[in-house]
């Protein structure tokens, strides 16, 4: 698999969504599809998966745009979502949140944007690791989800849980950065580079600009 950079597919991501939200289709906006799935042709079918499940969402509100417009409409809007949730899906499935927080101190967002979108998905996975420790404790124990009043109720003392686990672990991480003398700014390894087939993934996305505005 070719692997791109996280700064590469931000940019990408960003400007392909853009533009293709506010134009109709046309058969060179696929380029850039196809190149990113070709750079994941390996999990080409994982990737397909994830689409037809959220295409699930996407055909309901074709149907409601086929009752109020016409089919073409309706059915430029649908190829629209599906062409940005595809290309989005593809770019960033084998990355991690926190190479969103590498691109945004490469291209130099505001330090105090970095450390909010880190310590934000910092947050998210400690809970999430969180609930899984729940969800198997309770499978040990052998929980059953149905619609009994018991069920509710360990849900309620689920939620109520990770509320306040979520609270107590941001006011240990607010202590633990103030005593390292945090003053707002995460300081990364930066070692990342911009490959060949980053050029290539920008040139495309360049392309369908000049394609549609200069042209």
């Amino acid at each position: 698999m070719i692997s791109l950079s996280p700064t590469a597919s931000f940019v990408a991501a960003i400007f392909y969504s853009i533009f293709i939200s506010f134009s109709n289709v046309e058969i060179l906006y696929f380029l850039p599809l196809a190149y990113v799935l070709f750079c994941e042709y390996k999990n080409f079918f994982q990737i397909l998966k994830r689409v037809v499940l959220l295409n699930i969402f996407i055909v309901m509100i074709f149907i409601v745009l086929l009752l109020q417009t016409s089919l073409e409409e309706a059915l430029n809007i649908y190829l629209r979502t599906n062409m940005i949730i595809a290309f989005n899906i593809a770019l960033f499935f084998r990355s991690s949140g926190y190479d969103i927080v590498r691109a945004l101190n490469d291209l130099r967002f505001p330090k105090r944007v970095v450390s909010s979108i880190y310590f934000t998905l910092k947050m998210i996975q400690v809970l999430s690791d969180e609930l899984k420790t729940i969800r198997q404790t309770l499978k040990a124990r052998g929980f059953k989800a149905n619609s009994s009043l018991f069920a509710y109720e360990t849900y309620g003392n689920l939620f109520g849980h990770i509320f306040v686990k979520s609270i107590r672990k941001a006011q240990a991480l607010e202590q633990t950065f103030n005593l390292r003398g945090f003053h707002g700014r995460i300081y990364l390894i930066n070692t990342i580079k911009i490959s060949y087939y980053d050029l290539i993934l920008i040139f495309l996305i360049t392309l369908i600009y000049i394609k549609r505005f200069i042209v």
